[in-house]
C-alpha cells in the first residue's frame, strides 16, 4: 500500500457471517461457511472473500470470534468500525451485557 491509499474500512467477522447467513437461509456451519466464502460472487466473477481460501479450522475460528476487527474491501458504511474502536486494549462488548451494566448502575428494574 502507498502512502497516498487509505487503509481498507474495518467491519467485525458478526457482519460477514451474517452475510452468510442471509445468503444459505440459516447461521452458517464451519462448512458452509468455508464453501459461500471460498466461492464468495463479486460482480461477474467468484472470489475467494478473505483472498486466500479458508480451512474449515479457519471457518470455525471466525465463527468463535464474531466481534474481532478485520480490514475489508466491501464494509458497507453502516458495517465500519471507527478507527478508535480497534485502539489495542478496546474490546467489543455485548449490548445485552452495557444494559444490565446502566440498570444497575441506575437501579433500573429488567422489563
Amino acid at each position: 500500500m502507498s502512502s497516498g491509499t487509505p487503509p481498507l474500512p474495518k467491519m467485525m467477522l458478526g457482519f460477514v457471517v451474517r452475510r452468510c447467513a442471509v445468503a444459505v437461509g440459516h447461521d452458517p456451519s464451519a462448512e458452509e461457511f468455508t464453501t459461500w466464502a471460498n466461492n464468495y460472487p463479486d460482480g461477474d466473477r467468484t472470489v475467494a472473500l478473505f483472498g486466500r481460501p479458508i480451512s474449515v479450522a479457519e471457518a470455525r475460528l471466525i465463527l468463535r470470534r464474531p466481534g474481532r476487527p478485520v480490514s475489508a474491501r466491501g464494509a458497507a458504511p453502516h458495517e465500519r468500525i471507527a478507527d478508535e474502536a480497534t485502539v489495542a486494549g478496546t474490546r467489543v462488548t455485548s449490548f445485552a451485557d452495557a444494559a444490565a451494566r446502566l440498570r444497575a448502575r441506575t437501579g433500573m428494574r429488567k422489563r
